[in-house]
């Protein structure tokens, strides 16, 4: 199995009930990758509560059954769509695969 970790910063040049709003849309476009990317094995989208200097805003962590399923995530149409979001609205992000 793969594990695939990313984390997102967020940029704050918006007041911060409109970067609530954007996590909050982010998190509900994750979230619905499962219903669209049958390759998913799970999904976890949660939004950072402790407020300090090296925190990222969102974290997302998926499982994949193989490097191949993670790639056909990757390239998927309904993935691209939300990268294509988050990558307007996003500061900086890190990534992390790794087999368990």
């Amino acid at each position: 199995m793969i594990r695939h970790i990313v984390l997102f910063k967020l940029k704050k040049t918006q007041p911060e009930e409109s970067l609530d709003e954007i996590k909050n849309e982010i998190k509900l476009m994750l979230e619905s990758l499962p219903g669209k990317i049958d390759v998913i094995r799970s999904m976890e989208v949660g939004i950072n509560v402790v407020t300090s200097l090296r925190a990222f805003d969102l974290a997302l962590v998926s499982s994949f059954d193989t490097l191949d399923d993670l790639e056909t995530y990757r390239v998927h149409p309904s993935h691209q769509e939300v990268v294509s979001y988050i990558s307007k609205v996003k500061d900086q992000s890190a990534a992390v695969d790794f087999i368990y």
